[in-house]
């Protein structure tokens, strides 16, 4: 712990090994913060360590694990001392795609744990050293959770558990934003588009699913993968999501929810009927 000694504010982020988590890490050490990134593995945590050098500092656990959490937290806390934590940014998720008839219920159940129990979780644990215990000293500190531009709003047709982890934690985060006001405590959802990430590699492998092939689902789910392919190439800078990120934590007065994107039109899906919505899938 001795290297973080002379960094700055401290923030923790989930899901820091690969993608979203990892560039913004990335960001927020050239920024001058202290940053405790998550990772499920000992061999990625000393991969960002060498990578990101001073001011990062791995926790290792499984945001699903409440022990694992608690045993995370006390580690922040003992760099902390009697001081608050600047944020807690729920960004660890997987992305599980497919028919609901054919989905394996482990991957439903994967993805509804490490998106939702996970921020659950986590923020649960977190919230004294963000404020809730008002013995600490500081300013409130703010929770910053990754949801969806799209998925966070409508179904999309073979993403069922996706949009269902994304939803879940659109609502968690209302009910949280309001519920922590008396504490002073800002909740914000950022919700990207397309964001060029080693995720549309694991979206890819969907193409060799064959679990479907013979029934009616099967041409119409491999063009939705297609069309995902489609958004991949005309996806946000991951940098950019980064900016935005750290602005949702520094602003003084943040948006409900951020929506950065490339397509202006996601914007305005949501606000679509239902019915049209239907017609277009």
């Amino acid at each position: 712990m001795e290297k973080l000694k002379s960094n700055g504010k401290a923030v923790v982020v989930t899901g820091s090994s690969s993608g979203i988590g990892k560039d913004l890490c990335r960001a927020l050490v050239s920024e001058g913060y202290t940053v405790f990134g998550t990772t499920r593995s000992k061999n990625d945590s000393a991969i960002l360590s060498e990578e990101l050098g001073v001011g990062f500092e791995p926790l290792i656990m499984d945001v699903t694990i409440e022990s694992q959490v608690l045993k995370a937290r006390n580690k922040v806390g003992e760099f902390l001392g009697d001081g608050k934590l600047f944020a807690l940014i729920n960004n660890a998720g997987v992305a599980t795609l497919g028919p609901v008839e054919f989905m394996p219920t482990a991957d439903f159940v994967a993805q509804m744990d490490t998106k939702v129990l996970g921020t659950f979780l986590c923020t649960k644990l977190f919230l004294p050293m963000l404020g809730t215990n008002t013995q600490l000293v500081g300013s409130p500190g703010r929770i910053v959770n990754i949801s969806s531009i799209l998925g966070g709003k409508i179904g999309s047709p073979f993403m069922s558990a996706y949009c269902a982890s994304k939803h879940a934690i659109e609502a968690f985060s209302e009910s949280l934003r309001r519920e922590l006001r008396v504490y002073g405590i800002k909740v914000v959802i950022v919700a990207p588009g397309s964001i060029s990430t080693p995720i549309w590699t694991t979206l890819r492998n969907h193409l060799n699913n064959t679990s479907c092939s013979g029934t009616e689902y099967y041409r119409p789910f491999k063009k939705v993968l297609h069309s995902l392919e489609r958004f991949d190439k005309n996806s946000l800078p991951i940098e950019e999501l980064s900016k935005v990120i750290i602005k949702s934590m520094e602003t003084k007065n943040p948006r409900i929810r951020y929506t950065p994107t490339k397509e202006y039109s996601q914007k305005l899906w949501p606000f679509f009927p239902k019915t049209l919505l239907d017609k277009f899938f």
